[in-house]
């Protein structure tokens, strides 16, 4: 009997093991990020990178993770990003930043994704930097029977979410073109637990004390979390906005 348990002590530590081995060490792109007041965005030090948020407050003492120095302060989260990495199919590919007060990392993507049936495909895009009257993005559902060869276009944000019911997430990912740059958008809806209280976050309750509200209760709450993930879109075309000023600014 005390041998059988040995084989099972050793076989769950293998599993274990592995299990953390499947999680690459996250590779930040190193650069350095400031807030502005004047624009209300995330601009790095060379200005190649605006970001904004939307019409929302930028805490000037908010956590920007961008190394993995900055992630070290807070526990677990090096592990925490790449775990959503993995998810997403990404993990391979340079951060440029994640600021969990507003559940966004922007991730600057080495090669465009092997070719997958995203959730919705958003087209037009280039309309939102000309005067074009009454043209405008659209987004189309993408169903199991939809035949295509998923390769993206430029002016097309491919979107894929992803719900972990037992980690209480949904990402939500949009792939588009910063510039002439290919970048994912990660979205992330987190119900606060116990990683997320370990990480210590300054900001922490703009993320995650939905206390009313949590994702393994979502049925009840439907209404409430389709108001929140349905931003994303609105937060990606500023950003494909921004990133076609700052291309053209360039040239």
């Amino acid at each position: 009997m005390k041998q059988v348990s040995i084989i099972l002590l050793v076989g769950f530590l293998v599993i274990l093991a592995s299990s953390c081995s499947s999680l690459k060490p996250v590779n930040y792109a190193d650069r350095e990020w400031h807030i502005s007041d004047y624009y209300g965005q995330i601009i790095d030090k060379d200005t190649t990178y605006r970001m904004t948020f939307g019409d929302v407050l930028i805490p000037q003492d908010m956590a920007i993770i961008s190394c993995t120095d900055s992630a070290a302060k807070y526990p677990g989260m090096e592990r925490f990003i790449a775990g959503i990495l993995k998810t997403a199919g990404l993990q391979d590919d340079e951060v440029l930043f994640y600021s969990p007060a507003h559940g966004k990392i922007f991730v600057r993507l080495t090669n465009e994704p092997p070719t997958k049936r995203p959730s919705t495909l958003t087209a037009n895009m280039q309309s939102l930097t000309l005067d074009s009257g009454d043209e405008r993005p659209y987004t189309m559902w993408i169903y199991d029977d939809d035949v295509e060869d998923w390769q993206r276009k430029p002016g097309e944000m491919y979107t894929y979410t992803y719900f972990d019911k037992g980690k209480q997430r949904v990402l939500v990912v949009d792939f588009y073109d910063y510039g002439d740059t290919p970048i994912a958008q990660i979205f992330i809806t987190q119900s606060r637990n116990k990683m997320t209280d370990r990480m210590q976050l300054p900001t922490q309750k703009q993320l995650w004390d939905f206390s009313k509200h949590r994702l393994k209760d979502y049925e009840r709450d439907i209404e409430f979390w389709s108001h929140r993930v349905e931003w994303h879109r609105d937060n990606a075309f500023a950003n494909y906005k921004i990133g076609q000023q700052q291309l053209n600014k360039q040239k």
